[in-house]
């Protein structure tokens, strides 16, 4: 809370230890930014102010703080280059020996987008998965119900403060998040709005917080390739369902970034991905059928994928 301590001087403050953080002035010493925020004598006062009334909003909401130094801390986001200091939660996060997937796309998936968003994510809760996702119109949306109605564990990130849901509409969705065992979590707090900038890295949380995304369907700039690429560069996996004939014969718009992924040469995908290193394209995992489901448990956060059999007619 003291002003001028943006995410990267909070890592630095982290990375001291529990011990180094037994005093403001220890820290300081190692953390310029600190430093100079405590030139203000009035700084560390208020920072103690607002961290007190963040404790408040917290305990109002049932909700609760965790750092990046509490053992209850998700252990696949501190093995990501997001993680952040601190993470605001509404309920309960998933076991730390569970696995866990994101599940994300488009706000606006196809029929057929939708039959996959289901059945993919109730593929993953018989498994036993924790489902991730965003808690967005469309394909998030889907992915939690799917895991609500399945009876299983589910995460939404929020790109703002706990203190309120967006888009307004999954307000009782959210509630019912919370009401079945699963958790709401974001790395704004209480009283923060929602902006188009903290979006970008809402995605990235969502692939920090699993083993792998399913990026059900997407268009060639949609924000749903913001987790999909953040999972390539944390080392972990990308599935994408090729799209059915019905929907690359109407021209989908939706489903162009599935396509490009999955028929593309390598300076394509690489393009689309951002992607700095043709390695990262061996974790790219093109689903063709239902029987590829099962491949995708097997992968491990590490795994490197190969592309399945050339049938797409399954997949409904």
């Amino acid at each position: 809370m003291l002003p001028g301590i943006g995410p990267a001087a909070l890592k630095r403050a982290v990375a001291l230890g529990r011990d180094s953080l037994s005093s403001v002035e220890n820290v300081a010493k190692s953390v310029p930014a600190v430093a100079k925020a405590l030139l203000d004598e009035k700084a560390w006062k208020l920072a103690l102010s607002a961290s007190e009334q963040q404790l408040d909003a917290a305990d109002k909401l049932d909700a609760f703080i965790l750092s990046a130094l509490d053992e209850s801390y998700p252990t696949l986001l501190t093995e990501s280059k997001d993680d952040p200091a601190l993470l605001f939660v509404k309920g309960k996060l998933a076991q730390q020996r569970q696995r866990s997937v994101a599940i994300i796309g488009t706000r606006e998936p196809t029929e057929h987008g939708e039959i996959i968003a289901k059945r993919i994510t109730e593929f993953f809760v018989g498994e036993g998965w924790s489902i991730v996702s965003g808690l967005a119109l469309g394909c998030d949306a889907i992915a939690h119900r799917s895991a609500l109605s399945a009876s299983g564990h589910t995460i939404a990130v929020l790109a703002h403060g706990l203190q309120t849901v967006a888009p307004t509409q999954h307000k009782r969705l959210a509630e019912e998040i919370v009401e079945s065992g699963g958790a709401l979590v974001t790395q704004y707090p209480f009283g923060r709005g929602a902006i188009p900038q903290q979006f970008v890295q809402r995605d990235k949380t969502q692939a920090a917080l699993a083993e792998g995304v399913v990026m059900i369907q997407s268009d060639t700039k949609g924000g749903s390739l913001h987790a999909s690429r953040a999972s390539l560069s944390y080392g972990r996996w990308l599935a994408v369902p090729f799209p059915t004939d019905k929907d690359i014969r109407g021209n989908e718009s939706k489903i162009q970034a599935n396509l490009l992924l999955a028929e593309g040469g390598a300076s394509e995908q690489m393009d689309i991905l951002r992607s700095n290193e043709k390695s990262d394209l061996a974790r790219l995992f093109i689903i063709r059928s239902r029987d590829d489901y099962a491949s995708l448990t097997n992968l491990g956060k590490l795994g490197k994928t190969t592309e399945a059999t050339p049938t797409v007619d399954d997949l409904f």
